[in-house]
């Protein structure tokens, strides 16, 4: 009875805390208008050369796709909202103010609103963009998802208010965000996730993961040989890990209020067989496998 009173405190708790953290963190980064902007735009760019892109964008959708030909290019959606009537010369003053961009080396960086925003405008820039297979990206936004389709080199991201999804990079994957979901698919040389409150769903194919959530669920596919490890970690939420039917690894799992289920025959007769701990080894325990939760069920669950 004393535990599950606990639980129930602990999770009130963490309820106010989210509640807090909405209130004070997430809804200023809000936009505080509706209706139809005072300008709408579109604004389009091209480079060629480049084997990097850095984007900056503090309000808005990234969408990026791969293709054939040998050019970056850029085309953004600018919508600018007043807060007050007849701020309209403001609104045009700041419109002409947006997009700075820096050529260095091979890479190019793009900034859409390099100078600090008016406190009488809101406004929202989407993005398009195309660049060549392979090309590397370094991407920041705000408030606004991110999505990357299949065929980019390394891939890192930063956001705040933003799900984060990208498909068949090339390279290693760093994707963080602080409210919103990711979701990473067919990685070859690992991933670095982190967010606060979401779920995170990564398919991996080699390399190493950590994968980190304070309140959501962890669903990880490793269902090749080229996987290094995973290390797994949520606070509020269940992880779900589906590993290959030949699968070889050590490992070590734990959970405070919560189940541990493994679909494969673990050996602990050298570690440990409890209901919220479980450390052991799947064949010869090649891989390393680490998750560890508070309020959440672990499944160890075998691929199909």
């Amino acid at each position: 009875m004393k535990t599950y009173i606990k639980s129930i405190l602990l999770a009130g708790l963490i309820a106010v805390v989210v509640l807090l953290f909405s209130i004070h963190g997430v809804a200023p980064s809000l936009p505080c208008v509706v209706g139809q902007p005072a300008i709408e735009e579109t604004r389009s760019f091209s480079w060629s050369g480049s084997q990097r892109l850095v984007l900056v964008n503090r309000d808005g959708a990234i969408r990026i796709w791969p293709h054939e030909d040998d050019e970056i290019s850029l085309n953004a959606k600018v919508r600018i909202y007043l807060v007050k009537d007849n701020d309209t010369a403001a609104a045009e003053a700041y419109a002409d103010t947006l997009f700075a961009v820096t050529t260095e080396n091979d890479g190019i960086e793009v900034l859409t609103e390099p100078g600090e925003r008016p406190d009488q405008l809101e406004m929202r820039v989407d993005c398009d963009v195309f660049v060549p297979f392979g090309t590397d990206l370094r991407v920041t936004s705000a408030n606004g998802n991110v999505h990357v389709e299949g065929g980019c080199g390394r891939v890192e991201i930063q956001g705040r208010n933003a799900d984060i999804f990208v498909r068949k990079p090339a390279g290693m994957v760093t994707a963080k965000t602080t409210n919103g979901r990711i979701n990473i698919m067919d990685a070859p040389e690992g991933a670095l996730l982190e967010t606060v409150n979401g779920n995170i769903y990564a398919h991996m194919r080699g390399g190493p993961i950590r994968a980190d959530t304070a309140n959501g669920a962890i669903v990880t596919h490793l269902l090749d040989a080229q996987v290094e490890k995973a290390e797994l970690n949520s606070m509020n939420g269940g992880i779900t890990l589906v590993l290959n039917e030949r699968c070889s690894a050590s490992v070590d799992a734990r959970t405070m209020h919560g189940g541990i289920r493994s679909d494969f025959p673990i050996d602990s007769s050298k570690g440990v067989h409890r209901r919220h701990h479980l450390r052991g080894d799947i064949g010869s325990g090649r891989m390393s496998l680490h998750m560890q939760t508070l309020n959440g069920n672990i499944w160890l669950a075998r691929g199909r």
